[in-house]
């Protein structure tokens, strides 16, 4: 099998399983690893040998993009899918590109994203704070008296 009848094959598995990106990322990784070894004086059909079924590749990508996110469709296209069913939080992966973490429109694994993660930290953790400062004053004196009584009544029988 030559390096397009592979990438062909892998491509039409592909399609209709997982958005056009991750298609278009698998494929581009394929033929650059396949040109890569090449490059280093192996012969094509051997290094497409030594990759196997491309149908079998497929079949282990969309599995695991199914498993591990939302990188495939169930037969509708992406415009199909209303923004309540899409979910406000978004993790995609592309080879070229790393992960993609989205809150909303808020991209979390960008600076501003990292950003406003650590100030809702500091927030909350100023909620936290005002919090038990506002509760250990009144229950305290509670606690305090709970543990007078259970020392002078607690050890009759």
């Amino acid at each position: 099998m030559t390096r397009l009848e592979f990438l062909h094959e892998l491509e039409v598995a592909l399609e209709g399983e997982m958005i056009p990106e991750s298609v278009e990322g698998h494929v581009k990784y394929y033929n650059k690893y396949i040109m890569d070894e090449v490059r280093k004086g192996c012969a094509e059909e051997e290094v497409v040998d030594s990759l196997g079924s491309p149908r079998l590749i497929a079949k282990t990508l969309i599995d695991t993009a199914k498993q591990f996110g939302p990188m495939f469709r169930q037969y509708q296209d992406e415009e199909d899918i209303s923004p309540k069913k899409k979910g406000w939080f978004r993790m995609d992966y592309s080879p070229e590109e790393g992960w993609d973490v989205r809150l909303g429109k808020l991209k979390l694994n960008s600076w501003y994203g990292k950003l406003a993660l650590a100030l809702l930290a500091g927030l909350l953790l100023v909620a936290v704070a005002n919090l038990m400062a506002f509760l250990i004053p009144v229950l305290a004196p509670a606690i305090l008296i709970l543990l007078v009584c259970s020392i002078i009544f607690g050890s009759r029988r």
